[in-house]
């Protein structure tokens, strides 16, 4: 590596440092934030710079603020003291990258380790009344709330940060309320929502179906206990839930982390395909490939079906909502065509079409499709819930006829090809009565010879047909 690279990494790795110091210093509690965004930057840098010794421990430093901001870890003396020595210890080993120590990545990995030690909560003290049940009740049922209006807002708009903002500041007071991270899915879902909104802001992530799926689960819970704390009543134990939206939470972050700096050389391959990209989320997530296809592939119908009410109530905003609807079709067809599900996504591919191909025509058509797409979107709900090849086969057999007269409404229904061949008497009736009209020409003053030669052709094709009907002619 070159050395001016090097020299620039210690220098930008001393200026995180002085800024982690001068945070730290402040009187009272620290800014967290402050502390993690410098974090995440040395960590960055220290990538960049291939120092894996010290990108380890300054992501260990990051995890531990990102919990300090999400109340997870608590403020003490004694955490403050531990930092200060950390960032000493980096300022060593920053120091020494142009002769690094034989065993700095034992030291580095042994600071990780301490930094990620946990810190005691404060013991609360018991909240047992029934008013203060009832106040955080109401509380817990305002964020449920705000996260279900979010979700609305952020399945039109996945970029959209306004939502996020709304949600933060609502759950920052809430989370200085003592004893609420004890309460049995609160502390998980709560948590999980804020750092997951960290995250996100971040990256500058957009935001996507796991996080509507994480975002929903929370809501769920938040609400299943506030109902209980309004009635005055203690939260029944949800463990399961809260474990299944750490579960959520540890999936998004791990995939983001992974996916925070990609280098140009692995998005090229030293030899041909097939190709396999690993999906960490699928394999660590919902258990499996499939399963985590069902989940994804969910969300985007529960997308779809949304956007198709908001275009069928309201058709002065129907153009726009197509557009959004078709986008959504189009989501969808690309995840069951990575999953490898061709036939699904060629129905969403044309329904998606269909759309785009109404946006141009009265609103009452774009309105009309919709309402009609109800019975497709419940068909491929079907594909997704069965795994049997048979009842696939016949969901999308449905989904496709159903969609076929979603778009074409006006169109004939297809006539069966042996409505229009003559059964054995109709052939013999129609030949007899092509001799009479052969006959009548035969007698006109200047007979056709084009005509009556034509008619004796169709006269003679019919009895061959009435003759094969009968078996007589093989």
């Amino acid at each position: 590596m070159p050395r001016t690279l090097l020299e620039f990494f210690v220098d930008e790795a001393t200026e995180y440092l002085d800024k982690l110091q001068q945070t730290l210093g402040e009187a009272g509690r620290p800014d967290a934030d402050e502390l993690r965004r410098c974090a995440r930057a040395l960590r960055g840098s220290a990538r960049m710079a291939d120092q894996d010794a010290i990108a380890r421990v300054a992501g260990a430093l990051h995890s531990l603020t990102t919990e300090l901001t999400a109340g997870r870890r608590h403020w003490s003396t004694r955490l403050r003291e531990s930092l200060e020595t950390a960032l000493a210890e980096m300022r060593v080993m920053v120091n020494s990258v142009k002769e690094p120590p034989a065993d700095l990545a034992q030291r580095a990995e042994a600071l990780a380790q301490r930094l990620g030690e946990p810190t005691a909560a404060p013991t609360p003290p018991p909240r047992d009344d029934v008013r203060f049940r009832r106040y955080l009740g109401t509380e817990l049922r305002a964020l449920a709330a705000d996260i279900g209006e979010s979700l609305g807002v952020l399945e039109r708009d996945p970029r959209n940060r306004e939502p996020l903002k709304k949600l933060l500041r609502r759950i920052r007071p809430l989370r200085g309320i003592e004893g609420v991270d004890d309460i049995p899915a609160v502390g998980p879902a709560v948590a999980a929502v804020e750092e997951v909104i960290l995250k996100i802001a971040d990256t500058s992530a957009t935001v996507g179906p796991g996080h509507l799926v994480l975002f929903r689960r929370a809501r769920q819970a938040l609400d299943d206990v506030a109902t209980d704390l309004i009635r005055g009543e203690a939260p029944s134990p949800t463990l399961a839930r809260g474990t299944e939206i750490e579960d959520l939470k540890e999936q998004i972050l791990g995939t983001a982390a992974q996916r925070e700096i990609t280098w140009i050389s692995e998005l090229f391959f030293d030899e041909a395909g097939p190709h396999v990209e690993a999906c960490p989320m699928a394999e660590r997530g919902a258990g499996s490939w499939e399963a985590f296809f069902a989940l994804e592939a969910t969300a985007s119908l529960d997308t779809i079906d949304r956007l198709r009410e908001e275009l069928a109530r309201d058709p002065e905003g129907a153009r726009k909502a197509g557009q959004r609807l078709a986008f959504a079709m189009r989501q969808l067809r690309e995840r069951a065509v990575t999953f490898g599900h061709a036939e699904l996504g060629r129905v969403a591919r044309r329904s998606g079409a269909a759309l785009r191909a109404a946006l141009d025509g009265p609103p009452r058509r774009l309105q009309a499709i919709a309402l009609d797409l109800a019975t497709t979107l419940s068909a491929l709900r079907g594909y997704i819930e069965s795994p049997a090849k048979e009842t696939r086969a016949e969901a999308v057999r449905r989904a496709e006829d159903s969609l076929e007269a979603a778009t074409h409404p006006d169109r004939e229904p297809p006539v069966p090809i042996e409505s229009l061949t003559y059964s054995a008497d109709d052939a013999v009736a129609r030949a007899k009565s092509l001799s009479s009209e052969i006959a009548g020409i035969l007698q006109a003053g200047q007979p056709d010879p084009g005509r009556t030669h034509a008619l004796l052709e169709e006269a003679l094709g019919l009895l061959e047909h009435a003759l094969a009907q009968t078996g007589t002619l093989q």
